[in-house]
């Protein structure tokens, strides 16, 4: 084994269960946050419609989705009702993402 193999391997070892028991606490999904050029960055939305949640399924219960959901839409006045649940949108580490929207109440 070549010393490049070697090191790799390493970073594998110490990496992978570091890794494993990573939480990331589950967070409102926004897909222009860090678009600077946007008119709306940075700012809260005026209105909401929809909201989505970026999640992990191993340490995230449904009930803290919708509890979530429901203070995103509650601050226009709305509730929140479950439409689906996406795979892969959301960074690696929380691969999940829960769509709710927004309806008047």
């Amino acid at each position: 084994m070549g010393l490049r193999s070697a090191f790799a391997a390493l970073i594998f070892v110490v990496a992978a269960p570091t890794l494993a028991g990573c939480e990331v606490a589950p967070y409102v999904y926004d897909s222009g946050e860090f678009n600077r050029s946007s008119p709306t960055f940075k700012k809260e939305p005026l209105d909401r419609d929809t909201v989505s949640i970026c999640y992990s399924r191993r340490h995230t219960d449904p009930e803290t989705l919708l509890r979530m959901a429901q203070a995103e839409c509650g601050k226009y006045d709305k509730v929140a009702r479950y439409i689906e649940g996406e795979y892969l949108r959301c960074p690696v580490i929380i691969p999940a993402i829960a769509n709710f929207a927004c309806a008047a109440r």
